[in-house]
């Protein structure tokens, strides 16, 4: 059973909840050999709540119950006592998916609070969280922080910079910094594909020898790493 996204705000008129659902994590890697993946929620406030799961390939206003993903969810909907925490398993069908590459899906989280009974005409806010889920194949060469400490930065005539990205990992960039320009406002969570290339127009303004950037590593922590730029 699943809620509807559509109806992500149940109609009335004033605001009656704040959000209490919380993730451990801020993305996941599923290991392609491993049988499951745990993934754990809670609520922080102090009335019970609904909490919705389910996955998606990168378009978040599809219908959740129109999707086709190789995964299942063991609780695709979970109801949550004030403080209480519950592990989810999430399982690999097995469906065919690129052996020699990452394949990058989106785990989502409803949270749905309780109306009081005494409700009256008030506004049920839900609360929805997106994070990456990146499904890793057994196998690939080298390593995924190794993979985004090493992308290739190049600037072209048209004052394109371009991060090409020649591992199998996905890389998700959260700051970027070229010389004295702060880029991050024109350039924010850029994702570049494995063996593939991400772009940003930049400003005028001087160029440098060098870039800046951060990226997330698989933990969800953020490392800054400085390359030389390559001017085509």
């Amino acid at each position: 059973m699943f809620l509807s996204v559509g109806a992500l705000v149940l109609v009335s008129f004033c605001v009656c909840s704040q959000a209490a659902l919380s993730v451990t994590g801020t993305r996941f890697v599923y290991p392609g050999q491993s049988k499951t993946l745990t993934v754990r929620l809670g609520n922080s406030g102090e009335q019970p709540i609904l909490a919705q799961t389910w996955l998606d390939k990168g378009d978040p206003r599809i219908d959740p119950s129109l999707l086709t993903v190789p995964f299942v969810v063991s609780a695709p909907l979970v109801r949550l006592d004030p403080q209480q925490t519950k592990a989810l398993q999430l399982r690999y069908t097995g469906e065919a998916l690129p052996g020699d590459r990452e394949s990058l899906f989106w785990i989502n989280f409803l949270e749905v609070p309780r109306l009081p009974d005494s409700s009256g005409h008030l506004l049920r806010l839900s609360y929805r969280l997106r994070m990456k889920l990146l499904f890793r194949p057994p196998g690939l060469p080298g390593s995924a922080e190794t993979a985004a400490r090493h992308v290739v930065w190049k600037l072209s005539a048209g004052r394109v910079l371009s991060a090409e990205n020649p591992s199998p990992f996905y890389v998700s960039i959260t700051a970027l910094r070229q010389g004295a320009m702060n880029l991050t406002p024109v350039a924010r969570n850029i994702t570049v594909d494995p063996f593939g290339t991400a772009s940003v127009a930049l400003p005028e303004g001087r160029d440098s020898s060098f870039v800046e950037y951060d990226f997330v590593d698989d933990s969800g922590e953020t490392v800054s790493v400085r390359a030389s730029l390559h001017k085509d």
